[in-house]
C-alpha cells in the first residue's frame, strides 16, 4: 500500500541492526550505496564525464570516495575532495582513501572551487542522515560555491545542510541537489520544510538495509497501490447504498466553497448529496449542480437542522460557512449531536477551535476527520505556523491523539494522522495552490468516508487493539488522489492555471 519513510534514528538503528545482528560490515553497505549512486547517476546523466566528489569526515564522506573510486575506474575525469580533520575521520572513511588511492585515484585535501564550475557533476558526501548542526568553516564554504558555481549536484542520502528528521535548514547554507540518492528508505526530512525544494528528484536505492518486524511501527508514504484498495462498486448498486453525504457549506456572501466540496463528491462516487446553505446560495446550485440536491436556509433552525443530520450517512461541514451567528449556532448543534463520520473543514476547523471541549466530545462518539491548513492548525493548537512547518507530524500526531481523531494537515507534503500512525501524501505539486483546492480535497475525504470506499485489513495489536483504522487510510487515499489529479492538471494548464474544477475534473479512475 506504501513505502515506508524513517526518521534519522530510525534508519541509523536499521544500519546498526545489519551490521550487528545480520553481520553484514559496514564497508559492504558502504559500497553497495556508491554503486547505487553510479548506477542512479549513469541512468540520469548519461553524458556527464567530469566529476567532483567533496567529501566530509564521516561515513557519508567514505560513500563519496567508494562513488569517486567507482566513477574513475570507469574511465571518468574525477576530482575528490576530503574536507576535516583527518585525525577525526572514521575508520570505513580512512579505508575507502586507502582503497581508492591503491587504484591510483589522488584523494585532495584542498578544496579547490575551479573544479566545481568544471564538472559536469558535484557529488555532495560532506554529511548524512546525523547531521544535528548547521554547516560552518570549509563545509559552508563548499556549500556555497557548490550551490553557485556547480552544473549539477547529486546528493549522497541527503543534501547536506538539513535536519533528516523535518527537512529544516539547520544552519545559514545547505546544498541544493538536482539529484538525491537516498538508501534503503526514504527519510522524513527529504519531503519536508527546506530540504524538499533542495532535494530535487530523489531515487530510494535497496542496498540491502531491511526493517525488522513488527513493520506496523513505522510511518509510511501513500502511493499508487492505495488505489488498488479501492473497492469496486457493486453490481447492484443504487445511489441509496453508495452513501448519502450532507454539506454544510457556504454563506450569504460564498457559494463557490459548497459547490466545489458538493461536485467533488459527486465526481467520486457519492451516492446522494445535500446541500445545506444559506438561501442566496439554491439558485446557483440548481442551475450549476443539478446532480445535487440543497435546502437554504435564513436564520438558525434547530429541528430543521437534526433533520437534515438525520437523513445523512456522512457529514461534510465549513467550507465558506463564515463564523457569524447563525454559523456558529449550526456548527454548535451539529458537532453536539452528530454521531455519523464528520469531516471538518475551513471555518468549521475555526469554529472547532473555539468549541474544542466540544471537538473532543464528537470525536469520543463518532470518527471526526480535520483538514486544516497550516494557518488552521495554528488556531487548533496555538502553535505557530513557522513552528508547525518544521515538526509537522508531531504537531499533528499531538493534536490528533489528545482528541481523539484523525488530522490531514495540508501542505507541500500533505501528512495524515490518526495520532499513533502517519501518512505522507508527496503526490501533489505547486498546482494544488489554487482557491477551492482544500474545498475539492474535503468533498473527496467524505464521499469516500461515506462509501466505505477502502478494503482495508485492520491490523491488530498484541492488546487487540486496533492500530490501522479505516478512516486514516481512506483519508489518506483521498488525499494522494486529490494530489494526483492536481499534478495531472497541471500538464494541462500549467502550474498557475490550474483552477479547483480543473482537479475535479482529474480524478484519478476510483
Amino acid at each position: 500500500m506504501a513505502q515506508y519513510i524513517l526518521s534519522a534514528n530510525e534508519m541509523q538503528d536499521c544500519d546498526n541492526r545489519t551490521m550487528t545482528e545480520h553481520g553484514i560490515p559496514s564497508l559492504v553497505l558502504m559500497e553497495r550505496a556508491a554503486m547505487k549512486v553510479v548506477e542512479a547517476i549513469g541512468e540520469e546523466y548519461p553524458e556527464a564525464y567530469k566529476f567532483a566528489v567533496v567529501c566530509g569526515p564521516g561515513n557519508n564522506g567514505g560513500d563519496g570516495v567508494a562513488v569517486a573510486r567507482m566513477l574513475y575506474q570507469k574511465g571518468c575525469r574525477v576530482r575528490c575532495f576530503t574536507l576535516g580533520n583527518p585525525d577525526k575521520y572514521t575508520d570505513q572513511l580512512k579505508q575507502e582513501i586507502a582503497i581508492a588511492e591503491s587504484y591510483g585515484l589522488t584523494i585532495e585535501s584542498t578544496f579547490d572551487e575551479t573544479a566545481i564550475a568544471q564538472a559536469n557533476i558535484t557529488i555532495d558526501a560532506m554529511f548524512g542522515i546525523g547531521l544535528t548542526r548547521g554547516l560552518a568553516g570549509d563545509y559552508e564554504k563548499a556549500a556555497v560555491i557548490i550551490n553557485e558555481k556547480a552544473n549539477k549536484v547529486v546528493a549522497v542520502d541527503i543534501p547536506s545542510g538539513y535536519d533528516a528528521n523535518c527537512g529544516k535548514l539547520l544552519g545559514n547554507t545547505g546544498i541544493k541537489a538536482d539529484l538525491t540518492v537516498t538508501f534503503a528508505y526514504m527519510k522524513k526530512g527529504l519531503v519536508l520544510a527546506d530540504c524538499k525544494a533542495a532535494a530535487g528528484k530523489i531515487i530510494t536505492a535497496d542496498v540491502g538495509i531491511y526493517l525488522d518486524e513488527p513493520k506496523d511501527k513505522y510511518d509510511i508514504i501513500i502511493d499508487d497501490t492505495i488505489l488498488s484498495k479501492i473497492k469496486p462498486r457493486p453490481i447492484d448498486a443504487n445511489k441509496g447504498s453508495c452513501g448519502k453525504l450532507l454539506v454544510i457549506a457556504g454563506s450569504e456572501n460564498i457559494y463557490g466553497a459548497c459547490y466545489l466540496s458538493a461536485k467533488a463528491a459527486l465526481s467520486s462516487g457519492a451516492g446522494l448529496v445535500k446541500i445545506y446553505t444559506y438561501k442566496n446560495n439554491t439558485e446557483s446550485i440548481r442551475q450549476n449542480l443539478p446532480e445535487a440536491m440543497f435546502l437554504g436556509y435564513n436564520e438558525y433552525n434547530e429541528d430543521e437542522l437534526l433533520a437534515q443530520l438525520k437523513w445523512a450517512d456522512t457529514i461534510l461541514i465549513g467550507p465558506g460557512l463564515g463564523m457569524d451567528e447563525v454559523s456558529t449556532d449550526i456548527f454548535k448543534k451539529t458537532i453536539e449531536t452528530v454521531t455519523k463520520p464528520i469531516i471538518v473543514d475551513a471555518d468549521g476547523i475555526n469554529l472547532a477551535a473555539a468549541n474544542l471541549p466540544l471537538l473532543k466530545q464528537a470525536a469520543a462518539r463518532t470518527t471526526v476527520i480535520l483538514t486544516p491548513h497550516l494557518k488552521e492548525m495554528e488556531r487548533l493548537t496555538g502553535t505557530k505556523v513557522a513552528d508547525i512547518n518544521i515538526n509537522q507530524e508531531q504537531v499533528a500526531k499531538d493534536f490528533a491523539l489528545e482528541y481523539g481523531l484523525v488530522v490531514v494537515l495540508k501542505n507541500h507534503t500533505t501528512i495524515a494522522t490518526d495520532g499513533k500512525h502517519a501518512s505522507y501524501i508527496v503526490s501533489g505539486n505547486q498546482a494544488l495552490a489554487t482557491p477551492g483546492s482544500g474545498d475539492v480535497l474535503a468533498g473527496l475525504v467524505a464521499s469516500l468516508i461515506g462509501q466505505d470506499a477502502l478494503e482495508i485489513e485492520k491490523l491488530l495489536a498484541e492488546s487487540g487493539e486496533c492500530i490501522i483504522e479505516n478512516a486514516f487510510l481512506t483519508a489518506s487515499a483521498a488525499a494522494y488522489i486529490h494530489g494526483k489529479a492536481g499534478q495531472k492538471a497541471s500538464t494541462i494548464y500549467g502550474i498557475r492555471g490550474v483552477l479547483a474544477s480543473h482537479i475535479i475534473d482529474n480524478f484519478e479512475k476510483i
